[in-house]
C-alpha cells in the first residue's frame, strides 16, 4: 500500500479548499473514546441505513440536523455564492501557491494506484473520469486531463461551472459532461466512470449522505475503477470531528472516513498524505477505493 504517516498538526485549515476558522471542536460536545463498532443507526433524508461512528459524532450530527439538514446545505451553498470568484485563487480561498504542490502529489498519488493495480492484474483504463465537487475546473484542468482522456465535472454552483469552458482553455477537448447538482443528490450513470475523484468537498456532507453519495459511485465505476477522495483531516488527538461554523462543515479524523468508507462497502486500497504542505494547514489525505 501507498501509506505515508507523519506527524499531524493543526492550527489553520482550508475549506474546499479555503480557510477555515474553527468554531466547534469535540471538546466542546463531549469527550468520547472512539468507537467504530457502535450499533446506532441513523436514517438521513434519502441516505439509508447509517450505522453511527460513536455516540459523540451521533450527538453531534442529532443537533446540527433536528431540522431535517435543511438548514446545514443552505449555509454551505450560500457562503460559495458569497465567498468564492470563479478563479484559482477563489475556489482556493486565498491560497493559489498550493495548488502546484496539489497537483503534483495528486499525479504521483495516481500513477502509485495505476502501478499497484498493474501489478495486480487489474489494468486500469484510462478514458473517463468524474471530477466532483469540480467548481471551474482547476482539478480537472490541472490534473485529471493528464491522465484521461475525457472529463465530467458535478458542481453545485450553476456559477462556477459556467467558467469552465473558459478556464479550461487548450484543455476544453478533454471536457466530457457538466452536470450542475449536489453530492448528496447526484447520481452517477451506471458503469460509466474508470475514476471518480473527489477533493474538498465532502466536508459538506453528513456522515450518512457521503456514504450514500459513495455507494452511488460504486454503481457508477466501470469494472477496475476506484474512487478517489481527497480531504482535509483532523490531527492526531485532535477530537472525531470539527465544525466550521462559518460554512457549515466538518473536517473528520481519519477513522471516521475510514468508518464511512466501510459503511459504502469500500477497501482502502491506497492511501497517503499530501506532501510540500504549510504545517498550519490540516493534514490532507488520499484514499484510492475500490468496491469490496
Amino acid at each position: 500500500f501507498v501509506t505515508v504517516w507523519l506527524k499531524r498538526w493543526l492550527q489553520h485549515g482550508m475549506k474546499r479548499p479555503a480557510s477555515a476558522g474553527l468554531r466547534l471542536s469535540s471538546a466542546k460536545i463531549g469527550k468520547s473514546a472512539l468507537v467504530a463498532d457502535t450499533k446506532m443507526s441513523a436514517t438521513i433524508a434519502g441516505a439509508g441505513k447509517y450505522t453511527e461512528f460513536s455516540p459523540l459524532v451521533e450527538r453531534f450530527w442529532k443537533t446540527q440536523l433536528s431540522d431535517g439538514g435543511v438548514k446545514w446545505y443552505k449555509e454551505a451553498e450560500q457562503w460559495w455564492v458569497d465567498n468564492c470568484p470563479p478563479t484559482v485563487n477563489g475556489v482556493l480561498g486565498g491560497f493559489e501557491n498550493l495548488d502546484p504542490p496539489d497537483v503534483k502529489h495528486s499525479l504521483e498519488f495516481l500513477s502509485q494506484v495505476f502501478s499497484l493495480k498493474g501489478k495486480g492484474g487489474q489494468t486500469m483504463r484510462r478514458e473517463l473520469a468524474l471530477d466532483g465537487g469540480a467548481g471551474i475546473g482547476r482539478v480537472t484542468r490541472n490534473m485529471l486531463s493528464n491522465v484521461f482522456q475525457k472529463v465530467d465535472m458535478v458542481e453545485g454552483n450553476q456559477r462556477l461551472l459556467d467558467e469552465a469552458p473558459k478556464f479550461l482553455g487548450d484543455k476544453l477537448p478533454h471536457l466530457g459532461e457538466r452536470f450542475c447538482d449536489t453530492l448528496q443528490n447526484f447520481n452517477p450513470e451506471e458503469g460509466r466512470y474508470d475514476c471518480i475523484w473527489v477533493q474538498w468537498v465532502v466536508i459538506y456532507l453528513t456522515d450518512a449522505d457521503f456514504a450514500a453519495f459513495l455507494r452511488r459511485c460504486v454503481k457508477g465505476l466501470r469494472p477496475g475503477g476506484l474512487i478517489v477522495i481527497k480531504e482535509n483531516t483532523l490531527a492526531e488527538g485532535a477530537g472525531e470531528i470539527l465544525k466550521d461554523e462559518d460554512d457549515s462543515s466538518v473536517t473528520r479524523c481519519n477513522d471516521l472516513m475510514r468508518h464511512i468508507f466501510h459503511q459504502a462497502d469500500l477497501d482502502i486500497i491506497a492511501e497517503t498524505r499530501q506532501g510540500d504542505w504549510p504545517q498550519n494547514m490540516f493534514p490532507v489525505m488520499m484514499y484510492a477505493l475500490c468496491p469490496k
